[in-house]
């Protein structure tokens, strides 16, 4: 088995590229894929809808499986570089296929390039981060993993953003140059981390009933594990909501329509601000404390969201400001919580490795969430009459566009605070006496 020591720099930054990639693609689905859609290919908002949803769904499936399958392989070759390999393969054809369409490709065609795309993206995500949970050996090496992708991630989103603000005239649209990137970039990081971090090689685990749906029980085995599987839950509710909706509240809903790719890249550029700032502050506070300020900024802003004037850039703007200081500490918050969910096991198999379970079964709610959230924020649309290609006007889109959304953050962060609250309550560990996590400098 692999010797959890202290992690050498070049291992750091295999393990930490990859999210730069996933980062980029992942603002690449999320901010920009709808539009698209809608603009660039001529679909209406109803089968925009529906293939957004059904990308957000395809993931699961997939990690729930690769839940199963990446804490077991071949003592020969590994438990988690073949996965990583496979995954790269789908990642880069899917991408391709999807990157010669237009508006007379079918919309099958479109469904399954999403759906490979997503899928293949699922079963890596699932693998390098059950990679980085198995080779991290305590809190504060785990912390300064993850720290170190959050930022490699927040670099990937402040790079596909400025691909988003250059509007490239070599290629149709930006969501074009994102897949040519995303074909040239996956298989070098990928790469990169399975030839530099070592993988874990070790006896295969027996298939037992138990051990195959440990995705789906773990995260409801205990009081503690279900409140972080409902703050995971709401983490991605709330995180589809922001990035789906974002352009289409720049554009439709105050008429800014320019600037929404610039408010994107302004987010980017302050979520690496933030999280650098809550690395530090990690030094003295716990990850709670960090993502409970975080719940609390996140509720404010989607109030102020409420109040934005239309067709004032300044206001935006500093609006996308204040929301990107904050929108990368929760998540990685919440996976510093996750390691210690894994770390606090001691079921009846908790001397077998289950990295991969644990990510893939508390990732589950997020994906879950996060794709009923896109289906049901369509949904609105369509029944509230909104279409980005027939709005007339900055107030026929103000309730569909921006009154909802804002509310139903409003309420997801209202309740998130709520089930933090008995989350730190109830453990000792993060109880009335915290143990500092040190996080990295």
């Amino acid at each position: 088995m692999h010797d959890r020591s202290v992690l050498a720099r070049a291992q750091l930054l295999a393990l930490s590229l990859p999210t730069f990639v996933f980062a980029g693609y992942d603002l690449t689905r999320h901010s920009f894929l709808a539009p698209y859609l809608s603009g660039e290919l001529g679909l209406t908002i109803g089968v925009v809808g529906w293939l957004v949803t059904l990308a957000n769904f395809a993931s699961i499936p997939a990690e729930v499986l690769m839940g199963v399958l990446c804490d077991r392989g071949s003592a020969r070759i590994g438990h988690r570089a073949p996965w990583m390999l496979g995954g790269t393969v789908a990642i880069v054809l899917a991408a391709a296929v999807l990157l010669q369409a237009t508006r007379s490709t079918g919309v099958g065609t479109i469904a399954l390039s999403l759906t490979g795309l997503v899928m293949g993206w699922a079963i890596c995500n699932v693998t390098h981060g059950a990679w980085a949970l198995e080779v991290s050996a305590n809190a504060i090496e785990r912390a300064r993993v993850f720290g170190l992708r959050t930022l490699s991630g927040i670099a990937g989103g402040i790079g596909f953003s400025l691909i988003g603000v250059a509007q490239t005239g070599y290629l149709r649209s930006p969501v074009a140059a994102m897949l040519v990137v995303i074909i040239v970039a996956t298989p070098v990081t990928h790469g990169l981390l399975v030839a530099l971090v070592p993988d874990r090689q070790t006896k295969a685990r027996p298939w037992r009933w138990r051990t195959m749906i440990d995705p789906l029980r773990i995260p409801y085995a205990n009081a503690q594990n279900r409140r972080l599987a409902a703050l995971f839950a709401l983490n991605g509710a709330h995180t589809a909501i922001t990035s789906t909706g974002y352009l289409y509240i720049t554009g439709s809903g105050l008429g800014l329509r320019d600037w929404g790719p610039t408010g994107v890249l302004a987010q980017a550029l302050c979520a690496a601000l933030g999280i650098v700032a809550a690395i530090r502050l990690g030094r003295r506070l716990s990850a709670p404390v960090l993502l409970r300020i975080t719940l609390w900024a996140n509720l404010l802003m989607a109030a102020a969201l409420i109040a934005l004037p239309p067709h004032q850039p300044v206001p935006l703007m500093l609006w996308s400001v204040l929301f990107g200081l904050f929108s990368a500490i929760d998540f990685m918050a919440l996976r510093v919580l996750l390691g210690g969910r894994l770390d606090a096991d001691r079921g009846p198999d908790a001397g077998d490795a289950r990295a991969a379970a644990y990510y893939a079964g508390f990732h589950l709610p997020f994906n879950l969430c996060g794709a009923l959230a896109t289906g049901v924020l369509f949904l609105g649309y369509k029944l509230l009459g909104f279409d980005p290609n027939t709005a007339r006007s900055t107030e026929q889109a103000f309730t569909p566009v921006i009154l909802c959304p804002a509310l139903a953050e409003i309420g997801l962060m209202a309740v998130s605070l709520g089930i933090l609250a008995r989350f730190v309550g109830s453990t000792p560990f993060w109880g009335r006496h915290r143990r500092r996590l040190r996080l990295p400098h």
